[in-house]
């Protein structure tokens, strides 16, 4: 019944030109059917939007839910990892042992310098002192100090030596 009437408005619709630099002329009927959708096939795209339109819903509600337990699992790996980095870190290396260590070592350093100084100031000054006043006194015999020059070896050997005993 209705392919009968479709088929005689499809036959009456095509016009193939005799010519072939003739222009083609379209009827009025086809124009309208092509502008304004039909009332079946109106409701067969809708009835494709809405499947369209539920697939694309559960596809994002899908990729929320992954998102959401991706982000979960990364977040429990990483907790476990600093779990185990804790766990593998030397008990001595914490923040506190550390700056006490650095505190310790500051002293001695310290300490060092003190010793070195009083030190230098007894033994090694007076032998320096000696050295400088015998090459003033000899400007042009310099060979006539070699006595002081080695006290004053000597006296930087003994400091060298207690510098290394203070370090043991």
């Amino acid at each position: 019944m209705g392919a009968a009437q479709s088929s005689q408005n499809v036959q009456e619709q095509i016009i193939t030109p005799s010519e072939p630099g003739t222009s083609v002329q379209f009827s009025p009927s086809l124009i309208s059917r092509l502008s304004s959708p039909a009332s079946n096939e109106s409701s067969t795209s809708n009835n494709s939007n809405s499947a369209d339109e539920i697939v694309r819903r559960r596809l994002q509600v899908e990729s929320e839910n992954l998102r959401s337990q991706e982000k979960e699992i990364l977040e429990k790996i990483s907790n476990e990892l600093e779990k185990e980095n804790l766990n593998k870190e030397k008990p001595g290396m914490s923040s506190e042992v550390l700056s006490k260590d650095i505190e310790q070592i500051r002293e001695k350093i310290e300490r060092l310098k003190k010793h070195k100084i009083d030190n230098e100031s007894k033994g090694v000054k007076a032998a320096r002192d000696q050295v400088e006043q015998c090459y003033l006194n000899n400007p042009e015999k310099p060979l006539d100090c070699w006595k002081q020059v080695e006290l004053f070896k000597s006296e930087v050997s003994k400091l060298e030596q207690a510098f290394v005993k203070s370090l043991q």
